[in-house]
């Protein structure tokens, strides 16, 4: 069996740069392993490797590209724009 150190709360937060409340708030919720001596928390090198690694998520290469929307409109006869002075002429 191989050696491996225990890191305090403190010493685990800053190694990943983290606060202390972050690795308590992580364990609690079952996210990060630790060793229980008593009453105090400790963790190991595996623990916070572990850890990074499950919060790791992968990336697509590239972001799907959007589609162009197609128009709504009809293609062929658009409708006329009609100045406003010759609209009563229209009506008559």
């Amino acid at each position: 069996m191989t050696r491996q150190l225990l890191l305090t709360e403190a010493e685990a937060a800053e190694r990943l740069r983290l606060c202390q409340r972050t690795l308590r708030k992580a364990r609690s919720e079952g996210k990060l392993r630790y060793v229980l001596i008593g009453r105090a928390v400790r963790y190991t090198e595996d623990d916070l490797t572990n850890f990074i690694d499950s919060l790791r998520t992968v990336q697509p290469a590239c972001p799907p590209s959007p589609k162009p929307a197609r128009s709504k409109h009809r293609k062929g006869k658009s409708a006329q724009i009609i100045p406003f002075t010759d609209r009563n002429r229209l009506k008559a």
